[in-house]
């Protein structure tokens, strides 16, 4: 299995770090891409996951860390996109839930991640947040150029649904699927192609039932892909290949491995 997002850097999981790999490898999670969410905590970040084979790391700034025009720069990404353990933009994208007082700066900070996923060839990571028309229309203004993406913690809409199925655009599914109340949600996705999806856990948020309320962990991802396999009617391993096998497709910097 393979947590397509989550936060190693966040305290509650770095400060156990170790215990937290060994939890993976139990459960048989055998990749891992940790999201970074500010530039200014990359190189500790990249610190933290690079002494182990099978965790890469993503580099971007997420919405609701901005605060002005100047906290990123093109060249950034020229510089950091070129190691290895980089194989992903972002997360990035559009938040007015949190947000709204930095719309501008979220919109050219968004675009900025989409130029640099373009030059470098290398998938963005989004974040969307109470914002589907606005990313939307930003996206529709880069869709000739061979976008490659994904909507992490997918919780949008079927009109969000039918753009990324028009535009082979990925989405990952979370712990939330897996919640009572996600009705709407578990409708929405039902029919959307297998080889478009992801799982994640966005730890330490959002644990899965049977660990919800509980700090999430990469090790959870299983409980989410064990009810994702029930709901589409599929064997665990199948589904298990599947989504193996798009995240690598998506994330092609990424290398197989059969243990963390």
């Amino acid at each position: 299995m393979i947590d397509s997002h989550c936060h190693l850097n966040f305290k509650k999981i770095a400060n156990n770090i170790d215990q937290i790999i060994k939890n993976s490898k139990v459960n048989n999670v055998t990749s891992i891409l940790s999201i970074n969410t500010n530039p200014l905590k990359f190189n500790e970040h990249l610190n933290l996951i690079k002494n182990y084979k099978g965790i890469y790391i993503s580099y971007g700034l997420h919405p609701c860390e901005i605060t002005s025009f100047d906290q990123l720069h093109l060249l950034d990404f020229d510089k950091y996109l070129k190691d290895p353990n980089v194989v992903g933009i972002g997360e990035t994208g559009i938040d007015l839930f949190h947000s709204q007082n930095y719309y501008k700066e979220q919109v050219q900070s968004f675009e900025m991640h989409i130029e640099a996923s373009i030059k470098h060839n290398i998938p963005i990571i989004i974040h969307q947040r109470n914002s589907e028309n606005e990313i939307i229309n930003i996206l529709k203004n880069y869709i000739n150029n061979n976008l490659k993406l994904v909507f992490h913690c997918f919780a949008g809409s079927n009109y969000l649904l039918d753009f990324c199925l028009q535009n082979k655009f990925y989405i990952s599914l979370s712990g939330i699927v897996t919640f009572k109340n996600a009705i709407n949600l578990r409708n929405t996705i039902k029919n959307f192609p297998l080889e478009y999806i992801l799982i994640e856990t966005d730890s330490p948020f959002l644990a899965p039932v049977p660990m919800r309320g509980k700090d999430n962990e990469p090790s959870y991802i299983k409980y989410t892909a064990e009810y994702l396999s029930n709901f589409y009617n599929l064997t665990f391993d199948e589904f298990e290949t599947i989504t193996d096998n798009n995240f690598f497709k998506l994330f092609n910097k990424t290398k197989r491995y059969n243990y963390l």
